[in-house]
């Protein structure tokens, strides 16, 4: 039988005879004190005993081997060696991501068993509430792989407070969907189409773990030195940003929205946040972006699209839905000075500026902590400062700083162009002088 080398190993190392007999030996203990505890009923004391474990198993130790499991191979130096071996990136994928965490899922699948036995009835079936159980420990586990090899991307070095906040974020997202209060009546509406709630939430479960597992296939595939093409972030942003926008009903974000304008801003912010999100999780390295400034001057569009940053993929997609809010707002005849227009035109500017001031502080003589000085930054250009101006009854100069209500557009666009112009002047006036040599 040809398994999974990846696999295999950590086949051979997790499960050793000693330890597949201490597992339920040590759980079987603790359900049967569960047992008598209960009055010898098995029932829904041995049912929350059992989910009690899973939990721990699943999510806590589980997600915790997962977050660790490429750290622990770089600081034993053994990572460069299997990316020097034959192991394909989806073999790799699967077999890191099952393999590093089979001891805890084989002690979380027996405490399964007991749930599914003792478990009070709920709205779920047997099988569905299997597929939610196991669903949400692979997702807790999945983002706690993919948030340490995002990591890894960034910088090698790692103490416990990285490890501790990687499994905080998995255990964090399994722990809410299986805690769900699901019920029979619960409905979901999405898209103006009503739907059972807790057969919603498995099918977005199962969709979200796919999204995380071709995640970390695809960064294992960067981190084997194989090129790819950025299509897959694109469909992702494409997917968030429609999911998210089919929950919003009738009620109107601003005065004189329609419902299709509710919803192209909520894609415009999810696109907003994910260039956020991506610009400060990534490596801002002043070699690789100036190997794709020479591809694009080079017109070698195919191998710039291969090494360009996901923060960089996901502008075009900001700019694309502020055009669509733009248009849909000057079609509609909005009032009141552009309520929609002119705050989503002055949020692209203020996203060029803070750009221009990550990339200003990465490319200066400090860099390892260019991103926390440049969170402070945006904490005193969009809170402190406003907030002291709104307080000392300078409402107005407060909306130079973020499209504040009742300020007029022309004052916040203006502010805003000039920002960015300025910073990014800074940022390419830096770039010059830094890279002039080259």
């Amino acid at each position: 039988m040809n398994i999974n080398p990846e696999f295999r190993r950590n086949l051979w190392m997790e499960l050793t005879p000693y330890r597949l007999i201490g597992m339920p030996m040590v759980l079987g203990v603790l359900l049967f004190l569960a047992y008598l505890l209960d009055g010898r009923h098995y029932g829904a004391s041995v049912a929350r005993t059992a989910l009690i474990l899973f939990g721990l198993l699943a999510f806590l130790w589980g997600t915790r081997l997962a977050s660790e499991a490429l750290i622990t191979e770089i600081r034993d130096h053994t990572w460069d060696n299997q990316r020097m071996s034959v192991i394909g990136p989806w073999s790799m994928t699967w077999g890191k991501l099952l393999g590093t965490t089979i001891y805890p899922w084989y002690g979380a699948l027996l405490c399964m068993l007991v749930y599914l036995t003792s478990r009070p009835s709920i709205g779920l079936s047997v099988i569905e509430t299997a597929v939610l159980m196991v669903g949400s420990g692979l997702l807790g586990q999945a983002i706690g792989l993919l948030s340490s090899l995002q990591a890894i991307r960034k910088s090698q070095r790692y103490g416990r407070f990285q490890t501790t906040a990687f499994l905080v974020l998995g255990a964090g997202c399994a722990v809410s969907l299986l805690n769900w209060p699901f019920t029979e009546s619960a409905k979901v509406f999405w898209y103006g189409q009503v739907y059972p709630e807790d057969r919603f939430i498995l099918i977005s479960l199962l969709v979200s773990l796919g999204w995380a597992i071709f995640a970390i296939y695809r960064l294992i595939r960067v981190e084997l030195q194989l090129k790819s093409l950025p299509w897959a972030w694109g469909l992702f942003v494409l997917f968030l940003a429609g999911y998210v926008a089919g929950f919003l009903g009738n009620g109107s974000w601003v005065t004189g929205q329609s419902l299709a304008q509710q919803r192209l801003l909520s894609a415009f912010l999810i696109t907003l946040m994910l260039a956020y999100g991506t610009a400060f999780s990534e490596r801002k390295d002043p070699v690789a972006l100036r190997r794709l400034l020479q591809y694009l001057g080079q017109r070698q569009w195919f191998r710039a699209m291969q090494i360009l940053p996901l923060w960089l993929t996901t502008l075009p997609f900001v700019l694309l839905a502020c055009a669509v809010l733009v248009a849909v707002d000057l079609i509609s005849g909005l009032n009141a000075g552009m309520q929609i227009a002119g705050p989503a035109m002055a949020m692209v500017l203020f996203l060029l500026r803070d750009f221009g001031i990550l990339l200003f502080l990465n490319l200066g003589r400090i860099p390892k902590r260019a991103d926390m000085l440049t969170v402070v930054f945006l904490v005193l250009l969009y809170g402190v400062i406003p907030t002291i101006l709104a307080a000392l009854g300078f409402d107005r100069l407060a909306g130079l700083f973020w499209p504040s209500p009742g300020v007029p557009a022309e004052i916040v666009l203006s502010s805003a162009l000039f920002q960015a112009v300025v910073m990014l002047w800074l940022m390419a006036r830096r770039w010059r002088k830094s890279h002039q040599h080259y």
